[in-house]
């Protein structure tokens, strides 16, 4: 049995799914694959920021690098089981993932180029000059403010070069086989991208429209507002061609029988929620934590689910599928498991990047948000059609107390806990009661 997983940055729930709680048309990769799947409709990333995020996937837990520098990761665990493993990404600045056995495919010979060479020699010396760096960044913002040219170029691999890596690599190796596959390709700044929603918008105005939102996102008019989205729109599409190609590349090879696909946005996106556009790191509203899971394999039964999931829920279950026992460290279940029986109420967790920060339980239908260290708090109804708009702390108080038990309870575990540690087997009655 070959195990996929695929993460994409910046996936927003409600840029995913409808109204209705079906993927839109216009990611038909991603249709397809809910339809096939166990589709969770209210799934959680463990932060607001894709690369805290990435290491809440890796370790199944929410702690800290401090805490999990001991702990086998997830490609550790599939190796342990015998599996050839492989990770792909197309960030090369990014040395966490590097260090945990990433790799950004190589693209240096697709630009050989006098101009290609010269413009990588410049960019290491300003790199390296903190002056030349800083002028640089100047004049850029001036240029990109006021005719739309970027002179930065991105460093940034592609998500159609990820992918034919990943299909390389697995004409590669004999199975079984781990493969994971990461798209950052939505993450902002957003370009226009052809045959999407965005082609035809120029680059000249993303740009603009780029250093507007950062330095001077009051000025943004309706129709900036709405360029913005039709970007970010057209970011998804594009990864949505992406993950269609890598599934289809993956199934000629295999066959759906002989694999399980697991799928999870690692962040959303602010896109003007709250005021924030390109705002990371800070938020846990549903706008940059709410995310798409899905698991298509024989061991996650079909169908649409409602309760509460998590990014600490995907390493055991893809160790599950894998046939090996669960980590006894970390705050996740294998979702197979959960998939097969009736389940109301589950409690996960998020916390922020900033320090102190702030943390998140949600059970569902309540979240509770708490600010550190001052431990301000805010309780929130996210039934159907209700948004995080209004503080409903004074209003219910049982389900407050018992949700700040919980939260207690994560924090001072530091997210290592088993999750019946702090309450996620099932709820306290008080929560049974109110979410009648």
């Amino acid at each position: 049995m070959d195990v996929v997983l695929i993460t994409a940055a910046a996936a927003r729930h409600d840029y995913v799914f409808d109204g209705d709680g079906r993927v839109i048309e216009s990611l038909p990769a991603l249709s397809t694959l809910a339809s096939d799947s166990a589709a969770f409709s209210r799934a959680y990333s463990g932060a607001p920021t894709s690369k805290a995020t990435m290491r809440v996937l890796l370790s199944g837990t929410h702690a800290t690098d401090r805490n999990t520098a001991e702990l086998p990761t997830l490609l550790d665990r599939f190796e342990d089981a015998g599996y050839a493993t492989a990770a792909f990404h197309g960030n090369p600045g990014n040395e966490e993932l590097a260090s945990h056995g990433f790799t950004v495919p190589d693209v240096e010979s697709r630009e050989n180029g006098v101009s290609d060479r010269f413009r990588r020699a410049v960019g290491r010396r300003i790199a390296d000059d903190t002056t030349l760096s800083g002028a640089l960044e100047a004049t850029n913002r001036t240029l990109g403010s006021s005719f739309g040219v970027n002179i930065a170029s991105s460093s940034f691999v592609p998500g159609e070069v990820v992918t034919d890596r990943a299909l390389e690599w697995m004409d590669q190796t004999d199975g079984p086989r781990f493969l994971w596959v990461h798209y950052g390709d939505a993450l902002p700044p957003h370009q226009p991208r052809p045959e999407t929603e965005s082609e035809s918008l120029t680059s000249r105005r993303a740009t603009r429209l780029t250093h507007t939102c950062q330095h001077d996102s009051d000025e943004l008019t309706e129709e900036d507002e709405a360029d913005l989205k039709r970007l970010y729109r057209g970011e998804l599409q594009y990864v949505d061609g992406c993950i269609g190609t890598l599934l289809e590349g993956i199934d000629s090879r295999l066959g759906r029988r002989e694999r399980t696909v697991a799928f999870a946005g690692t962040n959303g996106c602010a896109l003007g929620d709250r005021g924030g556009w390109y705002d990371r790191g800070r938020s846990l509203f549903d706008e940059c934590v709410r995310v798409p899971v899905f698991v298509d394999g024989p061991t996650c039964a079909t169908g649409e689910y409602d309760f509460a999931v998590s990014a600490v829920d995907v390493l055991p279950t893809l160790v599950g599928a894998a046939g090996r026992d669960p980590p006894t460290v970390g705050a996740g279940s294998d979702l197979g498991s959960l998939t097969d029986r009736r389940v109301t109420e589950r409690q996960v967790f998020a916390r922020s990047m900033d320090d102190p920060g702030e943390v998140m339980v949600c059970n569902g239908r309540w979240k509770l948000l708490r600010q550190q260290p001052d431990g301000r708090e805010r309780l929130y109804d996210r039934s159907q059609g209700v948004d995080e708009g209004r503080d409903r702390s004074g209003e219910n108080l049982p389900v407050h107390r018992a949700l700040g038990h919980a939260l207690d309870c994560f924090v001072e575990s530091g997210g290592l806990r088993d999750r019946s540690s702090f309450g996620g087997g099932s709820s306290p009655e008080a929560i049974r009661q109110s979410s009648r």
